[in-house]
Protein backbone atom coordinates (compact mmCIF):
# COMPACT_ATOMS: atom_id res chain seq x y z
CA UNK A 1 0.00 0.00 0.00
CA UNK A 2 1.83 3.07 -1.04
CA UNK A 3 -0.77 5.64 0.01
CA UNK A 4 0.11 9.61 0.39
CA UNK A 5 -2.44 11.07 3.13
CA UNK A 6 -2.90 14.40 3.81
CA UNK A 7 -4.75 15.22 6.74
CA UNK A 8 -6.16 19.05 6.70
CA UNK A 9 -8.12 21.03 9.08
CA UNK A 10 -9.16 24.70 8.37
CA UNK A 11 -9.47 27.07 11.40
CA UNK A 12 -11.19 30.50 12.11
CA UNK A 13 -8.64 33.21 12.22
CA UNK A 14 -7.84 33.72 16.14
CA UNK A 15 -9.04 36.97 18.67
CA UNK A 16 -12.21 38.48 18.14
CA UNK A 17 -14.60 39.50 21.38
CA UNK A 18 -14.23 35.70 22.31
CA UNK A 19 -10.86 35.89 22.14
CA UNK A 20 -10.09 32.39 20.28
CA UNK A 21 -6.78 30.93 20.57
CA UNK A 22 -5.73 27.32 18.29
CA UNK A 23 -4.43 24.04 19.70
CA UNK A 24 -3.73 20.86 17.69
CA UNK A 25 -6.68 19.36 15.99
CA UNK A 26 -7.11 16.53 18.36
CA UNK A 27 -9.45 14.42 15.93
CA UNK A 28 -6.34 14.04 13.19
CA UNK A 29 -3.43 14.10 15.43
CA UNK A 30 -4.84 10.76 16.71
CA UNK A 31 -5.71 9.70 13.42
CA UNK A 32 -1.98 10.69 12.12
CA UNK A 33 -0.26 8.41 14.88
CA UNK A 34 -2.08 5.38 13.62
CA UNK A 35 -1.12 5.85 10.13
CA UNK A 36 2.15 6.26 11.13
CA UNK A 37 2.52 3.13 13.22
CA UNK A 38 0.85 0.96 10.57
CA UNK A 39 3.50 2.72 7.87
CA UNK A 40 1.76 4.95 5.90
CA UNK A 41 2.83 7.70 4.88
CA UNK A 42 0.93 10.64 6.52
CA UNK A 43 0.95 14.54 6.33
CA UNK A 44 -0.83 17.12 9.29
CA UNK A 45 -1.75 20.29 7.74
CA UNK A 46 -3.43 22.49 10.18
CA UNK A 47 -4.67 26.08 8.25
CA UNK A 48 -4.98 29.08 10.40
CA UNK A 49 -4.64 32.56 8.44
CA UNK A 50 -6.91 33.38 5.59
CA UNK A 51 -4.77 32.21 2.73
CA UNK A 52 -6.21 28.67 2.95
CA UNK A 53 -6.29 28.65 -0.64
CA UNK A 54 -2.69 29.19 -1.38
CA UNK A 55 -1.11 27.28 1.38
CA UNK A 56 -3.44 24.35 0.22
CA UNK A 57 -2.23 24.49 -3.24
CA UNK A 58 1.38 24.34 -2.24
CA UNK A 59 1.07 21.70 -0.14
CA UNK A 60 -0.80 19.28 -2.15
CA UNK A 61 1.50 20.43 -5.15
CA UNK A 62 4.47 19.49 -2.95
CA UNK A 63 2.99 16.20 -1.03
CA UNK A 64 1.22 14.90 -4.07
CA UNK A 65 -1.26 13.11 -1.85
CA UNK A 66 -3.35 10.32 -2.91
CA UNK A 67 -6.00 10.70 0.02
CA UNK A 68 -6.82 14.09 1.96
CA UNK A 69 -9.06 13.97 4.85
CA UNK A 70 -10.60 16.58 6.21
CA UNK A 71 -11.82 17.67 9.94
CA UNK A 72 -14.93 19.31 9.48
CA UNK A 73 -17.31 21.40 12.32
CA UNK A 74 -20.09 23.43 11.50
CA UNK A 75 -18.19 26.95 11.24
CA UNK A 76 -15.47 25.11 8.87
CA UNK A 77 -17.74 22.98 6.89
CA UNK A 78 -18.43 25.33 3.95
CA UNK A 79 -14.81 26.28 3.65
CA UNK A 80 -13.88 22.94 3.89
CA UNK A 81 -15.83 22.34 0.91
CA UNK A 82 -14.61 24.85 -1.06
CA UNK A 83 -11.13 23.51 -0.40
CA UNK A 84 -12.26 19.76 -1.65
CA UNK A 85 -12.76 21.25 -4.85
CA UNK A 86 -9.16 22.32 -4.85
CA UNK A 87 -7.96 19.30 -4.44
CA UNK A 88 -10.48 17.78 -7.30
CA UNK A 89 -8.71 20.61 -9.54
CA UNK A 90 -5.38 19.68 -8.54
CA UNK A 91 -5.46 16.51 -8.14
CA UNK A 92 -8.44 14.76 -9.50
CA UNK A 93 -7.97 11.08 -8.65
CA UNK A 94 -7.32 11.90 -5.15
CA UNK A 95 -10.08 10.47 -2.78
CA UNK A 96 -11.51 12.07 -0.26
CA UNK A 97 -12.79 11.68 3.44
CA UNK A 98 -14.59 14.10 6.01
CA UNK A 99 -15.22 13.45 9.89
CA UNK A 100 -15.84 15.02 12.56
CA UNK A 101 -18.41 16.17 15.37
CA UNK A 102 -20.91 17.41 12.80
CA UNK A 103 -21.07 14.40 10.61
CA UNK A 104 -24.09 12.18 12.36
CA UNK A 105 -26.23 9.27 11.15
CA UNK A 106 -28.59 11.37 9.82
CA UNK A 107 -26.52 13.73 7.81
CA UNK A 108 -23.52 11.53 6.62
CA UNK A 109 -24.82 11.03 3.47
CA UNK A 110 -25.94 14.39 2.62
CA UNK A 111 -22.64 15.94 3.70
CA UNK A 112 -20.67 13.53 1.76
CA UNK A 113 -22.43 14.33 -1.24
CA UNK A 114 -22.19 18.23 -0.34
CA UNK A 115 -18.50 17.65 0.18
CA UNK A 116 -18.21 15.73 -2.98
CA UNK A 117 -16.87 13.07 -0.64
CA UNK A 118 -16.06 9.96 -1.10
CA UNK A 119 -16.38 9.28 2.44
CA UNK A 120 -17.78 10.49 5.33
CA UNK A 121 -17.35 9.05 8.75
CA UNK A 122 -19.12 9.12 12.11
CA UNK A 123 -17.94 9.54 15.78
CA UNK A 124 -14.70 8.06 15.90
CA UNK A 125 -12.95 7.65 12.71
CA UNK A 126 -9.42 6.05 13.71
CA UNK A 127 -10.63 2.59 12.81
CA UNK A 128 -12.75 3.30 9.97
CA UNK A 129 -10.50 5.48 8.42
CA UNK A 130 -7.32 3.03 8.51
CA UNK A 131 -9.47 -0.16 7.11
CA UNK A 132 -11.09 2.28 4.13
CA UNK A 133 -7.11 2.68 3.31
CA UNK A 134 -6.44 -1.02 3.40
CA UNK A 135 -8.96 -1.31 1.07
CA UNK A 136 -12.07 -3.07 3.00
CA UNK A 137 -15.48 -2.76 1.12
CA UNK A 138 -16.98 0.59 1.90
CA UNK A 139 -19.96 -0.82 2.57
CA UNK A 140 -18.51 -3.23 5.36
CA UNK A 141 -16.71 -0.68 7.49
CA UNK A 142 -18.97 0.64 10.07
CA UNK A 143 -20.64 3.55 10.34
CA UNK A 144 -19.53 5.66 7.63
CA UNK A 145 -21.16 7.12 4.28
CA UNK A 146 -19.97 6.38 1.01
CA UNK A 147 -19.73 6.76 -2.83
CA UNK A 148 -20.47 3.27 -4.66
CA UNK A 149 -19.27 2.70 -7.88
CA UNK A 150 -22.10 3.69 -9.50
CA UNK A 151 -21.40 7.13 -8.09
CA UNK A 152 -24.22 7.35 -5.63
CA UNK A 153 -23.76 7.26 -1.97
CA UNK A 154 -25.01 5.16 0.67
CA UNK A 155 -24.73 4.10 4.00
CA UNK A 156 -22.88 1.12 5.30
CA UNK A 157 -23.90 -1.72 6.62
CA UNK A 158 -23.38 -1.22 10.31
CA UNK A 159 -23.63 1.39 12.96
CA UNK A 160 -20.79 3.29 14.03
CA UNK A 161 -18.21 1.64 16.48
CA UNK A 162 -16.35 3.55 19.20
CA UNK A 163 -12.49 3.28 19.67
CA UNK A 164 -10.64 2.52 23.41
CA UNK A 165 -8.74 5.50 23.40
CA UNK A 166 -5.84 3.61 25.45
CA UNK A 167 -5.44 1.36 22.36
CA UNK A 168 -4.53 4.31 20.37
CA UNK A 169 -0.75 5.91 20.35
CA UNK A 170 -0.05 8.76 21.59
CA UNK A 171 -0.67 11.88 19.39
CA UNK A 172 1.23 12.40 15.94
CA UNK A 173 2.16 16.29 16.01
CA UNK A 174 5.10 16.64 13.81
CA UNK A 175 4.45 19.28 11.11
CA UNK A 176 1.80 21.13 13.50
CA UNK A 177 2.91 25.09 14.28
CA UNK A 178 3.39 24.40 18.15
CA UNK A 179 5.24 27.49 18.46
CA UNK A 180 1.45 28.83 17.27
CA UNK A 181 -0.48 27.52 19.65
CA UNK A 182 -1.53 29.30 22.54
CA UNK A 183 -4.15 30.39 25.54
CA UNK A 184 -4.69 33.57 27.10
CA UNK A 185 -4.82 32.58 30.48
CA UNK A 186 -1.27 31.47 29.58
CA UNK A 187 0.50 34.34 28.14
CA UNK A 188 3.74 33.89 26.30
CA UNK A 189 4.21 30.20 27.21
CA UNK A 190 4.07 27.24 25.05
CA UNK A 191 0.81 25.54 24.75
CA UNK A 192 -0.08 22.30 24.06
CA UNK A 193 -3.42 19.96 24.13
CA UNK A 194 -4.26 16.38 25.15
CA UNK A 195 -7.35 14.22 26.34
CA UNK A 196 -7.50 11.55 28.48
CA UNK A 197 -10.59 10.47 27.82
CA UNK A 198 -13.52 10.17 25.37
CA UNK A 199 -17.17 10.10 26.56
CA UNK A 200 -19.21 12.08 29.23
CA UNK A 201 -21.34 10.87 31.97
CA UNK A 202 -23.99 13.54 31.05
CA UNK A 203 -26.59 14.13 28.30
CA UNK A 204 -26.61 17.81 27.71
CA UNK A 205 -29.48 18.79 24.86
CA UNK A 206 -26.72 21.34 23.32
CA UNK A 207 -23.89 18.72 23.26
CA UNK A 208 -22.41 16.85 20.82
CA UNK A 209 -20.44 14.17 23.03
CA UNK A 210 -23.34 13.43 25.02
CA UNK A 211 -25.12 11.98 21.58
CA UNK A 212 -21.74 10.15 20.49
CA UNK A 213 -21.17 8.43 23.63
CA UNK A 214 -23.04 6.30 26.79
CA UNK A 215 -19.82 6.92 28.96
CA UNK A 216 -16.24 7.64 29.33
CA UNK A 217 -13.43 5.35 27.92
CA UNK A 218 -9.99 6.51 29.45
CA UNK A 219 -6.43 6.16 28.70
CA UNK A 220 -4.10 4.93 31.29
CA UNK A 221 -2.58 7.17 33.82
CA UNK A 222 1.06 5.96 32.76
CA UNK A 223 0.17 7.28 28.83
CA UNK A 224 -1.52 10.14 29.99
CA UNK A 225 1.96 10.94 31.84
CA UNK A 226 4.32 10.03 29.12
CA UNK A 227 2.55 12.63 26.98
CA UNK A 228 2.93 15.38 29.42
CA UNK A 229 6.62 14.86 29.18
CA UNK A 230 6.75 14.17 25.52
CA UNK A 231 5.30 17.78 25.30
CA UNK A 232 7.64 19.39 27.70
CA UNK A 233 11.03 17.79 26.43
CA UNK A 234 10.39 17.75 22.41
CA UNK A 235 8.58 20.67 21.80
CA UNK A 236 9.25 22.74 25.57
CA UNK A 237 5.14 22.66 26.99
CA UNK A 238 5.36 24.98 29.46
CA UNK A 239 1.02 24.99 29.87
CA UNK A 240 -1.32 22.38 28.82
CA UNK A 241 -4.93 21.95 28.28
CA UNK A 242 -6.51 18.68 29.29
CA UNK A 243 -9.52 18.99 27.04
CA UNK A 244 -12.16 15.97 27.91
CA UNK A 245 -15.96 16.99 28.62
CA UNK A 246 -15.78 15.13 32.30
CA UNK A 247 -12.02 15.00 33.31
CA UNK A 248 -13.18 14.33 37.02
CA UNK A 249 -15.62 11.70 35.83
CA UNK A 250 -12.71 9.50 37.76
CA UNK A 251 -11.43 10.95 40.78
CA UNK A 252 -8.71 8.13 41.20
CA UNK A 253 -7.51 8.48 38.10
CA UNK A 254 -7.04 12.46 38.61
CA UNK A 255 -5.35 11.61 41.49
CA UNK A 256 -3.08 9.61 40.25
CA UNK A 257 -2.18 11.96 37.06
CA UNK A 258 -1.81 15.24 39.62
CA UNK A 259 0.49 12.71 41.95
CA UNK A 260 2.62 11.85 38.99
CA UNK A 261 2.96 15.39 37.86
CA UNK A 262 3.91 16.20 41.58
CA UNK A 263 6.81 13.84 41.74
CA UNK A 264 8.17 14.23 38.48
CA UNK A 265 8.87 17.79 39.53
CA UNK A 266 6.37 18.75 35.97
CA UNK A 267 7.19 21.93 34.94
CA UNK A 268 3.71 22.27 33.51
CA UNK A 269 0.89 24.61 34.23
CA UNK A 270 -2.89 23.20 33.28
CA UNK A 271 -6.09 23.61 33.14
CA UNK A 272 -8.83 21.58 32.12
CA UNK A 273 -12.96 21.59 31.78
CA UNK A 274 -15.06 20.70 35.71
CA UNK A 275 -19.00 20.71 36.37
CA UNK A 276 -20.48 22.23 39.02
CA UNK A 277 -20.90 18.73 40.23
CA UNK A 278 -17.87 17.47 40.50
CA UNK A 279 -17.56 20.76 42.98
CA UNK A 280 -20.75 18.95 44.61
CA UNK A 281 -18.42 15.53 45.39
CA UNK A 282 -15.97 15.27 48.49
CA UNK A 283 -13.63 13.29 46.19
CA UNK A 284 -12.89 16.03 44.35
CA UNK A 285 -12.76 18.51 47.60
CA UNK A 286 -9.64 16.60 48.70
CA UNK A 287 -8.29 16.82 45.07
CA UNK A 288 -7.73 20.56 45.21
CA UNK A 289 -4.78 20.83 47.12
CA UNK A 290 -2.69 18.31 45.26
CA UNK A 291 -4.11 19.75 42.09
CA UNK A 292 -2.78 22.87 42.97
CA UNK A 293 0.98 21.68 43.95
CA UNK A 294 0.55 19.81 40.46
CA UNK A 295 0.72 23.02 38.69
CA UNK A 296 -3.37 23.18 37.84
CA UNK A 297 -4.04 26.57 37.97
CA UNK A 298 -7.77 26.87 36.13
CA UNK A 299 -11.34 25.42 35.68
CA UNK A 300 -13.84 26.03 32.85
CA UNK A 301 -17.13 25.63 34.34
CA UNK A 302 -20.02 25.16 32.02
CA UNK A 303 -22.11 27.16 34.69
CA UNK A 304 -24.47 27.90 30.95
CA UNK A 305 -27.28 29.70 32.49
CA UNK A 306 -28.59 31.09 35.43
CA UNK A 307 -32.14 30.51 34.56
CA UNK A 308 -33.66 27.57 36.33
CA UNK A 309 -36.46 26.52 33.00
CA UNK A 310 -33.32 27.03 30.72
CA UNK A 311 -30.98 24.78 32.86
CA UNK A 312 -33.92 22.32 32.71
CA UNK A 313 -33.73 22.26 29.25
CA UNK A 314 -30.31 21.59 29.19
CA UNK A 315 -30.40 18.77 31.42
CA UNK A 316 -27.63 21.19 33.46
CA UNK A 317 -27.03 21.50 37.31
CA UNK A 318 -27.02 24.88 38.74
CA UNK A 319 -29.29 26.35 41.72
CA UNK A 320 -28.70 28.66 44.27
CA UNK A 321 -25.38 27.92 45.50
CA UNK A 322 -23.41 28.18 42.59
CA UNK A 323 -21.07 30.92 44.37
CA UNK A 324 -20.45 28.78 47.33
CA UNK A 325 -19.46 25.75 44.55
CA UNK A 326 -16.71 28.47 42.72
CA UNK A 327 -15.71 29.89 45.92
CA UNK A 328 -14.14 26.59 47.09
CA UNK A 329 -12.17 26.26 43.71
CA UNK A 330 -10.76 30.39 44.50
CA UNK A 331 -10.03 28.71 48.23
CA UNK A 332 -7.50 26.70 46.85
CA UNK A 333 -5.83 28.74 44.01
CA UNK A 334 -7.33 28.03 41.57
CA UNK A 335 -8.95 30.58 39.22
CA UNK A 336 -12.75 30.01 37.12
CA UNK A 337 -13.44 30.56 33.47
CA UNK A 338 -16.95 30.55 33.37
CA UNK A 339 -19.05 29.73 30.03
CA UNK A 340 -22.38 30.78 29.53
CA UNK A 341 -25.38 30.67 26.82
CA UNK A 342 -27.79 33.18 25.79
CA UNK A 343 -30.50 33.07 23.54
CA UNK A 344 -32.61 29.99 24.75
CA UNK A 345 -36.22 30.47 23.13
CA UNK A 346 -38.51 31.67 26.43
CA UNK A 347 -35.67 34.11 27.10
CA UNK A 348 -36.35 37.33 27.32
CA UNK A 349 -34.36 40.78 27.54
CA UNK A 350 -34.63 40.52 31.40
CA UNK A 351 -33.54 37.27 31.93
CA UNK A 352 -30.70 37.12 29.68
CA UNK A 353 -29.77 40.72 31.32
CA UNK A 354 -30.08 39.20 34.99
CA UNK A 355 -28.13 36.25 34.43
CA UNK A 356 -25.35 38.24 32.62
CA UNK A 357 -25.25 40.32 35.37
CA UNK A 358 -24.89 37.78 38.18
CA UNK A 359 -22.24 36.44 35.93
CA UNK A 360 -20.71 40.16 36.39
CA UNK A 361 -21.27 40.15 39.87
CA UNK A 362 -18.91 36.85 40.41
CA UNK A 363 -16.01 39.11 40.04
CA UNK A 364 -17.47 41.49 42.67
CA UNK A 365 -18.51 38.50 45.12
CA UNK A 366 -14.36 37.91 45.33
CA UNK A 367 -14.70 35.17 42.70
CA UNK A 368 -11.58 35.15 40.80
CA UNK A 369 -13.09 34.47 37.42
CA UNK A 370 -11.17 34.87 34.04
CA UNK A 371 -11.80 34.71 30.40
CA UNK A 372 -15.97 34.36 30.67
CA UNK A 373 -17.18 32.64 27.34
CA UNK A 374 -20.64 33.78 26.57
CA UNK A 375 -22.03 32.41 23.48
CA UNK A 376 -25.49 32.10 21.55
CA UNK A 377 -27.14 28.99 21.39
CA UNK A 378 -25.99 27.06 18.79
CA UNK A 379 -28.30 23.99 17.89
CA UNK A 380 -25.53 21.41 16.63
CA UNK A 381 -27.12 18.96 13.99
CA UNK A 382 -27.76 15.88 15.93
CA UNK A 383 -28.52 16.96 19.11
CA UNK A 384 -31.52 16.79 20.90
CA UNK A 385 -31.94 20.64 20.72
CA UNK A 386 -31.36 20.80 17.15
CA UNK A 387 -34.37 18.19 16.48
CA UNK A 388 -36.64 19.77 18.83
CA UNK A 389 -36.19 23.22 17.87
CA UNK A 390 -36.14 22.52 14.14
CA UNK A 391 -39.37 20.94 14.81
CA UNK A 392 -40.80 23.52 16.06
CA UNK A 393 -39.84 26.29 13.34
CA UNK A 394 -36.97 27.89 15.83
CA UNK A 395 -33.80 27.60 13.39
CA UNK A 396 -33.87 30.88 11.64
CA UNK A 397 -30.16 30.73 10.30
CA UNK A 398 -29.30 27.73 8.39
CA UNK A 399 -25.53 28.67 7.20
CA UNK A 400 -23.42 26.75 9.03
CA UNK A 401 -20.67 28.93 8.94
CA UNK A 402 -22.18 31.68 11.38
CA UNK A 403 -22.72 27.70 13.64
CA UNK A 404 -19.72 29.30 15.91
CA UNK A 405 -21.96 30.70 19.02
CA UNK A 406 -20.79 34.06 17.59
CA UNK A 407 -24.13 34.53 15.61
CA UNK A 408 -27.80 34.23 16.61
CA UNK A 409 -29.11 30.63 15.44
CA UNK A 410 -32.35 30.57 17.22
CA UNK A 411 -35.74 32.26 17.70
CA UNK A 412 -36.21 33.70 21.11
CA UNK A 413 -38.17 36.53 22.78
CA UNK A 414 -35.38 38.92 22.92
CA UNK A 415 -34.96 40.53 19.61
CA UNK A 416 -31.61 39.67 17.91
CA UNK A 417 -30.24 43.18 18.46
CA UNK A 418 -30.86 43.24 21.58
CA UNK A 419 -29.14 39.52 22.21
CA UNK A 420 -26.13 40.91 20.83
CA UNK A 421 -26.45 44.67 22.80
CA UNK A 422 -26.46 42.37 25.54
CA UNK A 423 -23.40 40.15 24.69
CA UNK A 424 -21.19 42.81 23.60
CA UNK A 425 -22.34 45.04 26.90
CA UNK A 426 -21.31 42.02 28.82
CA UNK A 427 -17.93 42.17 27.49
CA UNK A 428 -17.09 45.57 27.63
CA UNK A 429 -18.37 45.55 31.14
CA UNK A 430 -15.96 43.11 32.31
CA UNK A 431 -12.72 43.99 29.58
CA UNK A 432 -13.47 47.54 29.67
CA UNK A 433 -11.59 49.06 26.94
CA UNK A 434 -8.55 46.51 26.74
Amino acid sequence: MNERVLLVKIDKPAGGLQRLSHSEPIGLCYLAALLKKRAIDCRLLHLLRTSVEDDLRNVLADYQPTVVGFSVRNFNFNRSCDSVRLVREVIPNARIAIGGECVTSENAVRLAETADADMAVISDGEQAFLTYLEGASPADIPGIAYRGSDGVHAMSTSAAQRVYPAELPMMEREGLPMDEYSAEAFPGKRYATIHAQRGCRYKCTFCHTACRYERPLSRSVKQILEEVDHLTTRYGVETLAIWDEDFFSNPRRVRAIAQGLVDRGSPVKWHTYMKLTDLKNPKVHRLLPLLRQSGYSRSVIGLESFIPATLRHYHKAGGPNVEESLQILCDHGIRVCPSYIIGEPHENYGLIQYGLNRLLMLRESGIAIDFPYVSFLVPFPGTPIHKEYHRRGLIQDENWDHYDGEHVIVRCECPMEKLVELRNGFYQEFYGDA
